[in-house]
């Protein structure tokens, strides 16, 4: 007896129903369920229904193995390998949605090696290089973060620091300035005391270029591009 070809709605069935079990699935594959919502299945093109169906094989994939990853899950603790326990550790299996994403899609390849017919020493073999091949995409990964974020912060202290420039319209070398300005902090740092009185400091701050100074550094302080605010994670 031959079996009935599925349709897109059959895959769309099976995909919407497992995004509602597997919270990670709706994170992980958030541009294919956009596509649902968004597309009338009239609309679809080839690509996009040759996408539902890669998306559905996968799914079924991965049933089986939540499968046996809930098995793995349910053994006695003092029976767990150490291959089991690398998995339950990186599948999050006990968390809704996963700290680390990437994780989800390791596990996976961890599963797939644990669930091979392959001689168990040869599976030890790959599973220790999915772990080393992990710590150094993560590492990668880290390195390309600190740099862009450290780019971030150069490109955003140099504009807010011109953009007292154009708001003043001052004409003076910005080098010198900045140079300047240093030279003040360290100045009083040393000294540990400031120039001004308290009450220069007081009238300073409720004149009409005091107000605007304030007003601009407040500006900045809440731009929600402001790395040295958004980044302390």
């Amino acid at each position: 007896m031959s079996r009935k070809a599925l349709t897109s709605k059959d895959y769309i069935y099976a995909i919407l129903d497992f995004a509602r079990i597997y919270p990670t699935f709706e994170k992980s594959h958030s541009s294919v369920l956009n596509l649902i919502d968004q597309k009338d299945l009239k609309n679809l093109s080839h690509k996009e229904i040759l996408l539902l169906k890669k998306t559905y094989q996968y799914i079924q994939k991965r049933i089986k193995i939540n499968e046996v990853l809930v098995k793995i899950y349910r053994k006695d603790p003092n029976e767990i390998t150490a291959i089991e326990r690398d998995i339950l550790d990186y599948s999050y299996i006990e968390e809704v949605i996963p700290p680390i994403i990437e994780h989800y899609f390791l596990a996976e390849k961890m599963l797939e090696n644990y669930m091979s017919n392959l001689p168990g020493d040869i599976k030890i073999n790959i599973h220790q290089n999915i772990l080393a091949a992990d710590n150094d995409d993560l590492e990668r990964k880290q390195k390309v973060k600190n740099k862009k974020m450290k780019d971030h912060k150069k490109f955003f202290l140099g504009a807010t620091f011109l953009s007292f420039f154009n708001l003043y319209e001052i004409d003076d070398d910005p080098i010198e300035v900045l140079f300047e300005m240093i030279k003040l902090h360290l100045m009083h740092d040393y000294f540990e005391k400031k120039f001004l009185s308290s009450s220069e400091i007081n009238e300073f701050n409720i004149s009409e270029i005091g107000r605007e100074f304030n007003n601009k550094k407040n500006s900045i302080l809440i731009n929600p591009n402001n790395p040295f605010q958004i980044y302390n994670e």
